[in-house]
């Protein structure tokens, strides 16, 4: 930093002109000016008069920037008065405490206890409604990963509900107690003008801005702050909750921002089905209202992090276009999957076949297909389970002790052809059904009996 700058910057901020500190430092306004323009440098003499009139040294003038290190001073002075208030407060309390009667102090509790409790069950409510909502937006992930993620948003929550708890009953406390009361004490009768007031009247004397209530003629005089100023250290507690519903907001605009991708992505990827026609055209119309609702959403949030006013007329009709258009697609889609036909047993559902085979036990059954099982009698007293279904997915058979369990999953190596071929139904206007396989059991009549028995019997227990 130059000393040329510093010097334009220290006669800004204390709104001098050039002639102004010119004639505080004794010298010419062209002096002033070469100073400031790098053109001529300051004698000594005048440098440490500048240093004396506006509290720098030396150092800090020539080799350092001065607007840093005002900042520095002023971020030390706050820090300063927040201690300073803080135990400002601790006193008042005390003193106020101590002039109290027992009634009164009772009084002050009780209303203390019932604010805790008020918070308490606002508090509750939001947290089980905010709770319900991450289950909504998490509602996919891993048993693990959910876990985690509630778990580092319930604690979030607890501190942030804490310190803005904590802030809220200390503010109530402030203007309903200690803002009523500050304590004088060892009040000379005959020079202070309270006093002379407290003369003329007996009980209750207006000032211009105060109300003074008179406590102890001769020892204490409780005085009624009118201007309610909020503490500096309560002050610091609203910035740092502030900081943290940022912190919390500034979390949903990202999830939202990713939604926002995605419903972008959603509304070009849609044009694979423009041959639905009605839905298609709906469809459309849904989308653009949803990324116009997010749009508003993340506008509203990132408004709010840098303290910018919203546009209130403008996000207010931007809303209310996207309910109504939303309610048109939503119609258009109900006239257009009236088209559609249903499908329910594909005939790609039995392209393949899977053949399980097992000896007959007393106790055996099929632990999860019995209710979509077809069973055909025969001869035999082995159990043989045939498994058609289509070739977009696989089937595997295992069995535990006296259960036979048949697994059924996707194939991903055709996942591709899977989608291509949904598109396809989707723009004929077809909705099949690929995840229905038939089931068929042949066995003996008296084995079907006891498989279907044994089902029954682990289903009740």
């Amino acid at each position: 930093m130059k000393l040329s700058d510093n010097l334009k910057d220290i006669r800004k901020k204390n709104e001098l002109s050039q002639e102004q500190l010119a004639e505080k430092l004794g010298v010419s306004r062209q002096a002033v000016s070469k100073w400031e323009s790098g053109q001529s440098y300051p004698e000594m003499d005048k440098l440490l008069l500048i240093c004396k009139l506006f509290n720098y040294n030396i150092d800090e003038l020539v080799n350092e920037n001065v607007k840093e290190v005002n900042e520095t001073k002023q971020s030390k002075i706050n820090f300063n008065k927040y201690v300073e208030d803080f135990f400002n407060f601790i006193t008042k309390t005390v003193n106020m405490l101590s002039i109290m009667k027992f009634k009164q102090r009772i009084k002050c509790l009780f209303e203390q206890i019932l604010v805790v409790a008020i918070l308490l069950i606002i508090f509750a409510i939001i947290g089980a409604i905010g709770l319900l909502i991450v289950e909504g937006i998490f509602d996919g992930f891993s048993y693990v990963m959910f876990s985690r993620i509630t778990s580092i948003l319930q604690a979030i929550y607890i501190i942030l509900a804490l310190i803005i708890g904590i802030t809220i009953l200390l503010h109530i406390f402030k203007i309903r107690y200690l803002d009523y009361y500050e304590i004088v004490e060892n009040v000379d009768e005959d020079n202070s003008e309270i006093n002379k007031e407290v003369k003329t009247k007996e009980n209750i004397i207006n000032t211009t801005n105060n109300k003074i209530f008179l406590e102890n003629k001769k020892e204490k005089i409780v005085i009624r702050d009118a201007e309610h100023s909020i503490s500096k250290f309560l002050a610091g507690i609203a910035k740092i909750v502030l900081w943290c519903v940022k912190f919390i907001v500034a979390f949903y605009a990202i999830f939202f921002a990713f939604t926002f991708v995605g419903l972008v992505a959603l509304l070009i990827s849609s044009f694979v089905f423009a041959k639905t026609g009605l839905v298609f055209f709906g469809g459309l119309l849904c989308l653009i209202s949803a990324i116009t609702i997010n749009y508003i959403i993340l506008q509203i949030f990132y408004n709010f992090i840098i303290n910018k006013k919203n546009k209130k007329s403008l996000l207010a009709i931007l809303f209310i276009s996207s309910l109504i258009i939303a309610g048109i697609g939503i119609g258009i889609i109900s006239i257009g999957i009236t088209q559609f036909n249903y499908i329910e047993d594909a005939t790609e559902n039995t392209e393949i076949e899977d053949i399980y085979t097992t000896s007959m036990n007393e106790k055996l059954y099929i632990a999860n297909w019995i209710g979509d099982v077809e069973f055909i009698p025969n001869d035999s007293d082995e159990v043989k389970i045939l498994v058609k279904h289509s070739k977009y997915n696989k089937v595997y058979f295992t069995e535990n002790g006296y259960n036979i369990t048949i697994h059924y999953y996707e194939d991903n190596t055709k996942i591709m052809e899977y989608l291509r071929r949904v598109i396809e139904d989707i723009n004929n206007k077809q909705v099949k059904d690929y995840y229905k396989p038939k089931v068929y059991v042949y066995t003996s009549q008296s084995n079907i009996e006891n498989i279907v028995t044994n089902a029954r019997y682990n289903i009740d227990y």
